[in-house]
């Protein structure tokens, strides 16, 4: 569990956060600029943490090796405290090398194993009760134990650095530039982990100038980069597009095509939102056609889109094939496209689909369209519902008519005002 050249993950099945728990700290941290962020305090939100968040908060930033763990007393809730030899102070505050002893945190579950090498983020311990037993606590709520994995320990090592010369709490924040060339060079890392730390710390920056145009091409070699995760490279474009920093559907091709398997329908999910751009619709719409049947019901959701015409082909295809799932998702976008076609596709697989299921779905979906409007007809035959510029041609006519009445009226009345 704490070898393998990856970066080892501990979370707490005990405390998990509701969905909504994980949702309203992000909502509100995009809200606000990283320059202006206050040193936390508060309970954090397992899973939110960052590097350069869990250097910011602690007091000591050190490369440790656990020694000792001590038995948890029956019944008690506060874990004991843990001793571990500092190999390297990333940031010394008060601390020396040598042994440390500090109290993990019950909201992280922390479970430390004797032998292990890992990054520590300490702060002074605030429980004014245990600080006999321990000088400094972990981070509160760290949730991600950061065990060195062997092959990149230099690379983590030397990120954890960087980030702890920034400072401690709001001097940390006072370069914005300083804080986005770092972002910058972590996305570029080969290591996942840190570039994916990297890009939440961008995100969450808001409307905060951490990169600029001239950062662009550097980041678009990430986005461009076939041998990265696709999620990081959709998430990174997406930041670009948020901050108007390249065209919205750009690049959006080149992920779709070069997506893994595994990772192929969120990235068609992502996609979905921009659908009104040729090329972007036009590669969904072959997805639709040629791909796996988990993909091709993911594009087929994505093109049902009001007025997308270009993809009713496409998916009057994908109908008649299987699975069911796929068929009924066609259905649902040639309801939501809503063109005279795919009203009238819809119309035909209720009444000819060889599949009983499939006629009933298409019969639901047709039953939810909007009613055309009619033209309502009057008794000679003729549309009473006549073209606006024929309506004002007419009214103008009539306006003469009646101002034309008016003055002979007018001028009668003068000649003959008895």
């Amino acid at each position: 569990m704490h070898g393998g050249g990856a970066v080892t993950i501990e979370r707490s099945d005990v405390h998990r956060p509701t969905s909504i728990h994980r949702i309203l700290p992000v909502v509100a941290a995009m809200c606000t600029s990283v320059v202006a962020l206050p040193e936390a305090r508060a309970h954090s939100i397992p899973g939110t943490q960052t590097l350069h968040d869990l250097c910011r908060a602690a007091d000591v930033v050190a490369v440790g090796r656990i020694t000792y763990v001590a038995k948890a007393a029956p019944n008690e809730k506060a874990l004991p405290p843990v001793d571990a030899d500092v190999l390297e102070l990333l940031r010394e505050g008060d601390a020396k090398s040598g042994t440390i002893r500090f109290l993990p945190h019950r909201h992280g579950n922390d479970q430390y194993v004797v032998g292990e090498e890992l990054l520590l983020f300490l702060e002074h311990t605030r429980t004014p009760e245990r600080v006999n037993e321990a000088k400094y606590e972990a981070v509160e709520a760290i949730s991600e134990r950061i065990v060195l994995p062997a092959d990149r320990r230099t690379e983590w090592i030397d990120a954890a650095r960087t980030y702890a010369a920034l400072g401690k709490g709001p001097r940390n924040a006072t370069d914005p530039q300083k804080l986005g060339r770092i972002t910058i060079a972590m996305l570029s890392r080969r290591d996942t982990k840190l570039a994916h730390m990297a890009l939440r710390d961008l995100t969450l920056a808001g409307a905060s100038l951490l990169i600029s145009e001239s950062d662009v091409p550097e980041l678009l070699r990430v986005v461009d980069d076939r041998s990265r995760p696709a999620m990081l490279r959709v998430g990174l474009l997406s930041e670009l597009e948020r901050r108007k920093l390249t065209r919205v559907g750009s690049h959006w091709v080149s992920v779709l095509e070069s997506a893994s398997s595994n990772e192929r329908s969120a990235v068609i999910a992502g996609a979905k939102s921009r659908w009104f751009v040729p090329e972007v619709n036009a590669a969904l719409v072959a997805i639709v056609d040629a791909a796996a049947p988990d993909e091709a019901t993911s594009a087929a959701r994505a093109v049902g889109a009001e007025g997308n015409d270009v993809a009713v082909d496409a998916l009057v295809r994908a109908v008649s094939r299987e699975p069911a799932e796929l068929r009924f998702a066609a259905l649902g976008s040639l309801r939501r496209i809503n063109t005279p076609r795919a009203r009238d596709k819809l119309a035909e697989f209720v009444q000819s689909h060889a599949d009983a299921e499939t006629r009933k779905v298409a019969a639901t979906e047709l039953a939810l369209l909007p009613p055309v409007p009619v033209a309502a007809k009057n008794p000679g035959g003729t549309n009473s519902m006549q073209p606006r510029s024929s309506r004002v041609i007419w009214f103008v006519l009539g306006a003469l008519v009646l101002g034309a009445v008016a003055v002979f009226l007018k001028k009668l009345w003068t000649k003959n005002p008895s």
